[in-house]
């Protein structure tokens, strides 16, 4: 079962991903902004990350930055821009998935970063 971290900074998504997710056999964990994120990578394994682009603080693409200094882990970049493709790829992102989306379009972007990891 893969490992999943959802970084979001609104609950309420969190919440619906992770419950989306799970059913669709994930394990996940969550964590509410970057700074919270990088101490989650520290202690447990992750086969996978989704940030979101837009969250106070460390945004999205800073986040991207600093897990590539530490890990070659999948992550997918989440946001509402519709012109971020380019500086999600550029900071690091394997994927970039625009809202709002499908559970279905976001599970087939996880199962093709997973499977270009070897991970299923």
């Amino acid at each position: 079962m893969a490992k999943i971290l959802i970084v979001d900074d609104e609950p309420q998504f969190r919440r619906v991903l992770r419950l989306a997710l799970a059913l669709k056999g994930y394990d996940i964990c969550e964590a509410g902004n970057g700074g919270d994120a990088l101490k989650l990578m520290e202690s447990q394994p992750l086969d996978l990350i989704l940030v979101d682009w837009l969250m106070p603080g460390m945004d999205g693409l800073s986040l991207c930055r600093a897990i590539r200094v530490a890990s070659d882990v999948p992550i997918i970049l989440i946001t509402s821009r519709h012109d971020a493709r380019s500086a999600a790829i550029a900071a690091g992102a394997n994927d970039y998935l625009r809202k709002p989306f499908a559970v279905d379009e976001l599970a087939a972007h996880i199962q093709s970063a997973l499977a270009r990891r070897g991970d299923c």
